[in-house]
């Protein structure tokens, strides 16, 4: 039979229904006698029967894309379905809870009828086979995993022991610098020869080192040796700068010494020069102020012896007798007399002085007393002391003192002279003064020669800072305008109190003033010293 046409019968339920019409000719001898012609309505039984040996599902459709009949489950009422166009390659479809791939085929009949089949085969089959695909792939990639894994494990072992080896044997060269080790040379291949490489090179640095080694030995011994005698050199250049130094400062100080002594011998020359010229006429005229004081005493008792012999006197003497005031040139007279003889006496004190303060005559050791050299000391430079400021002696009973009394001269002009310039330049108002105290020491001393005798000398000035307290006494340093001080003072004074086996101390607040304290021996016996 073959399947012909399509014809739509009747409308049941109002929706056309398909009939699938088929037919056979009937032939004899003669020919086509006849035919049979047999029809099926197309329903659900009918698609069931046509997929009962397929794993596919059929729906049909009628021309106006009605659902007319299915193997599926489906429920008619309103389904609508974008049926897969005809020739076109399977489409993944989902309908009725499954997955499908469909086709469609489409069947024309009668009166322009048609009939769409369209035919669902499930993916599931599908599915299955593409997991067991996947699980079968990953079963045999994992394996082939395994298998790799191990070959290159096995392969990585064979490869890196030895190279391992090597880099413990290079490591051990480098770290510990031990250049007698060999790395083993177990292969033939690119191992050994890397091997064999290695432990030339190792031989190289070994030698290399050792060379080194011997280099940087006889390096060292030459630096040393250089270094020793840069060293010597050193210290003989050291030794000559500080001689040099030394030299410097010892001219320095001599100069300065030259300097001052040559001051001090102009003054003194000159001081006894004045003394000199002042005591001769001064000796001219102490001489005859006895003579006249004598004379003057004759001449009064004459004049009192003619009063009395010749009381009477006549008009012209009387005249000049009570012009001049006789009565008072006689008490006047008296008077004059006895104050140039004090004069005289004062003048002669002075050039005294002058001449113990100058000394010309003592270059060498002698006892003298320390008083007369301060007195001296201050009657020089009693011009300085301008009014307001009082001088203060507080002086003990003392031995005669060993000692070059010129230069203690100089030492006492220095110090009181500073002192009296501090004082001079001080504007705060009060009381001025300057203290000068001398002390036995220890006091009535029983052997003279390890007594001491302290000269202090004290002022009430401005005090001085801890900064200028340093370096009062090194030579040039003055705080003094320029032209006032050549800085060189102090130091001599402190050269000379060393030289006299003393010690010079300075205490000193500033605000409230200074003090100098002068310690020298009585007698300059070379076991003489200072106590502290």
């Amino acid at each position: 039979m073959y399947l012909s046409e399509l014809v739509n019968i009747k409308k049941v339920d109002g929706q056309l229904q398909s009939l699938l019409v088929g037919f056979a000719p009937i032939k004899s001898k003669d020919g086509i006698i006849g035919g049979i012609m047999t029809g099926a309505l197309i329903r659900d039984d009918l698609l069931e029967k046509l997929a009962t040996d397929t794993r596919a599902h059929l729906i049909a459709f009628n021309q106006e894309k009605t659902l007319i009949a299915s193997t599926l489950p489906i429920t008619r009422s309103n389904f609508r379905w974008i049926l897969p166009p005809q020739n076109s390659r399977p489409q993944r479809v989902s309908i009725a809870g499954g997955e499908y791939f469909a086709k469609s085929l489409v069947l024309s009949g009668l009166e322009d009828s048609s009939l769409t089949i369209v035919l669902l085969d499930s993916v599931m089959p599908v599915e299955d086979a593409k997991q067991t695909l996947w699980r079968h792939l990953s079963i045999f990639f994992l394996l082939a995993g395994a298998i790799a894994t191990l070959v290159g494990f096995k392969i990585a072992q064979a490869i890196a022991s030895p190279i391992e080896a090597i880099t413990k044997i290079a490591q051990k060269a480098t770290q510990e610098a031990n250049f007698t080790v060999q790395a083993p040379v177990t292969t033939g291949d690119e191992v050994g020869l890397l091997a064999i490489s290695l432990n030339s090179l190792i031989g190289m640095v070994a030698k290399h080192t050792k060379e080194l080694e011997n280099a940087r030995d006889n390096l060292e011994k030459r630096v040393e040796d250089r270094t020793k005698e840069l060293s010597q050199k050193h210290e003989q250049l050291l030794q000559t700068h500080h001689q040099l130094r030394q030299a410097l400062q010892n001219l320095r100080d001599t100069q300065s010494q030259l300097i001052q002594a040559e001051k001090m011998s102009s003054l003194g020359q000159m001081v006894a020069g004045v003394a000199h010229e002042i005591n001769n006429p001064l000796g001219f005229i102490s001489g005859n102020i006895k003579y006249l004081n004598t004379y003057v005493e004759d001449l009064i008792n004459l004049y009192q012896l003619y009063q009395q012999e010749y009381p009477i006197q006549t008009t012209a003497i009387q005249n000049i007798n009570e012009e001049i005031d006789f009565e008072f040139i006689t008490k006047d007279l008296t008077k004059i007399l006895s104050s140039m003889k004090i004069g005289t006496e004062r003048i002669s004190q002075i050039v005294l002085s002058l001449r113990n303060f100058s000394r010309l005559d003592e270059a060498e050791l002698k006892r003298v007393n320390i008083h007369e050299g301060i007195d001296s000391t201050l009657l020089i430079i009693n011009h300085k002391i301008k009014e307001g400021i009082k001088l203060v002696k507080e002086y003990e009973t003392l031995p005669p003192v060993e000692c070059y009394p010129a230069q203690l001269n100089q030492v006492f002009m220095n110090i009181i002279g500073n002192a009296i310039d501090a004082l001079n330049a001080q504007k705060k108002p009060g009381l001025k003064q300057i203290i000068i105290e001398t002390k036995l020491e220890p006091p009535h001393a029983e052997q003279l020669h390890r007594a001491f005798v302290w000269v202090r000398i004290r002022d009430n000035g401005p005090g001085i800072s801890p900064e200028v307290k340093a370096k009062m006494f090194d030579p040039f340093f003055t705080t003094k305008p320029i032209g006032q001080g050549t800085g060189l003072g102090l130091s001599i004074c402190y050269q000379i109190i060393e030289k006299h086996h003393g010690r010079i101390e300075v205490t000193s607040e500033v605000g409230k003033g200074t003090e100098f304290a002068i310690a020298l021996p009585v007698s300059q016996s070379p076991t003489d010293h200072i106590p502290d």
